[in-house]
């Protein structure tokens, strides 16, 4: 305070406050100013990358049109069940990981120097947020009519079928999307939507495990119709003008765009509601981010996620540990695992996949997909092996060795691969399978998970992206190859005394060999 009396802000002191159209036309024009390349330099790299999406697209695109002939071709009764019950689990695996991913980083997020430098200003909030809030309602769209689109076409539904569940899986994402927005503005929202997300996971199940208990039915490919009928079933009448489908399809769509443009617009009104902090917090994590998918390290990957939600939750309550040694070490990470409950919940939740997989009548893709979602729901738990494996100090610090540190760590995510393969034994059919499976999740995490970084001391190789290491092209593969060996005597039909010897192999010289640090 002053001796005249309190300070008190005046506008008129500092001028108009500029709009927030204004201030990104004079960023624009400094960034141009410093652009250190020409026009036709960005134009060979962006014409590379759309010719190259254009190719997949192309080839993308004749393989669904391919899978949605041979699968539209059955008549059986299975098919049609399978076509009924794919959307019930679709959907809720779709909208839980939309507000996971939305939540993580957001969804509406800035760099710590725009929470800064324009954030903290007078300028209206919501005006600068809104690019990147109609970059986000763009993705969720784009995501839920491809989603839509390669679900129902994979099992045969009808063209016009398909359109529709496009538009209203976009609907519905982009909801998603809007309703993530209004869970940033408050903690206890973002809280109430995460568990909806859990919710979802164990709404996704239900159907899943009830298309799993059909299973036995199988799906005749016998029943097939000539291509004539075929024709006539997806294309229809083309000579009398639209048909009802048609008609009903340009209904749909012009009720998505009219319903997802008032709540778009409607959401985009709330924008300066948004606390910087999350905002912020959002930039600094897909920053984190975009570094670790430079590396191609998935497991720098998941610490940037990690540290990101432990920074959130602040401080916990501290307990009392147990044992000495190696029984010590078990209990503090089965303490550390129950601190993140919702990883154990995704993790059971991910049971869906072998389950609706086996439901299909795929049964030599189970295995496949019962491997990767083990893998997927186990990795996260192995946040404390990662830790000890890149930090040479508190390794000493603990008095052991390395090897030993990788066995007593690797007990706890065993008990969980352990429990995850026998509520998965159902849909993997026999217990050798079973035993592949689990052992090849297992060695794969902690393979992974006990990887040295990339080192940068030796020859490097030069590329267009300037000098990389050459263990760096490997690192996305780690633990993935090991996952493979496992469930190779599987994959080749071999007998079942195989099934538990090479896995069991693998397991053997995995934890009896001592990591690379460097």
């Amino acid at each position: 305070m002053s001796a005249e009396g309190p300070v008190v802000f005046d506008p008129a002191d500092f001028g108009a406050i500029p709009r927030a159209k204004e201030l990104r036309r004079w960023m624009r024009k400094v960034r141009r100013g410093k652009a250190d390349r020409t026009f036709s330099q960005q134009f060979e790299d962006v014409y590379l990358i759309v010719f190259a999406l254009a190719m997949l697209a192309a080839s993308g695109g004749n393989v669904v049109l391919h899978l949605n002939d041979k699968s539209a071709a059955c008549t059986s009764a299975s098919c049609g069940w399978l076509l009924d019950t794919v959307p019930w689990i679709l959907i809720p695996l779709l909208v839980s990981g939309m507000l996971r991913i939305l939540l993580s980083v957001g969804p509406v997020s800035a760099s710590r120097a725009t929470g800064f430098w324009l954030l903290a200003t007078p300028v209206d909030r919501g005006a600068l947020l809104r690019p990147t809030y109609r970059l986000v309602i763009v993705a969720a769209a784009i995501v839920g009519a491809l989603s839509a689109v390669l679900g129902f076409a994979l099992f045969g539904a009808a063209w016009s079928t398909v359109g529709e569940a496009a538009l209203l899986t976009l609907l519905l994402l982009i909801c998603t999307a809007c309703a993530t927005v209004w869970a940033q503005q408050a903690a206890p929202r973002t809280r109430w939507a995460l568990r909806i997300a859990d919710l979802l996971l164990v709404v996704a199940a239900i159907p899943a495990l009830i298309l799993a208990s059909r299973a036995g039915a199988g799906v005749s490919s016998s029943e097939l119709v000539g291509t004539e009928t075929l024709i006539m079933y997806t294309n229809g009448d083309q000579a009398g003008g639209p048909t009802g489908d048609q008609l009903r399809l340009l209904v749909t769509a012009a009720l998505v765009v009219l319903i997802a443009g008032v709540l778009v617009s409607f959401t985009a009104r709330s924008l300066d509601r948004l606390p910087r902090q999350s905002v912020v917090a959002g930039g600094e994590l897909l920053a984190g981010m975009a570094g670790a998918a430079i590396t191609m390290d998935i497991s720098l990957l998941a610490d940037v996620v990690a540290g990101r939600h432990w920074r959130m939750v602040g401080r916990l309550r501290s307990r009392r540990g147990r044992g000495a040694r190696v029984q010590a070490l078990i209990h503090r990470e089965f303490l550390r695992v129950l601190r993140w409950p919702r990883r154990l919940v995704v993790g059971f939740g991910l049971l869906v996949v072998p389950y609706a997989v086996a439901g299909t009548g795929y049964d030599v893709l189970v295995p496949i997909a019962a491997g990767i979602a083990g893998f997927i729901a186990t990795r996260p738990l192995m946040d404390g092996l990662r830790s000890v494996c890149r930090s040479t100090g508190l390794v000493r610090a603990l008095g052991m060795e390395l090897r030993e540190l990788r066995v007593a760590m690797g007990v706890v995510p065993a008990g969980f691969v352990l429990l995850w393969s026998a509520v998965a034994f159902p849909a993997l059919g026999d217990l050798p399978t079973t035993f592949a499976v689990g052992a090849g999740v297992l060695t794969g995490v902690v393979r992974q998970a006990s990887a040295p970084p990339p080192s940068y001391s030796g020859p490097l190789i030069a590329s267009p992206m300037g000098a990389i290491p050459p263990g760096i092209f490997s690192q996305p593969l780690r633990g993935f190859d090991l996952l493979l060996i496992c469930l190779f005597p599987v994959l080749l039909g071999l007998d079942p005394l195989w099934r538990y010897a090479i896995p069991g192999c693998v397991l053997a010289i995995l934890f009896s060999l001592k990591p690379r640090t460097t």
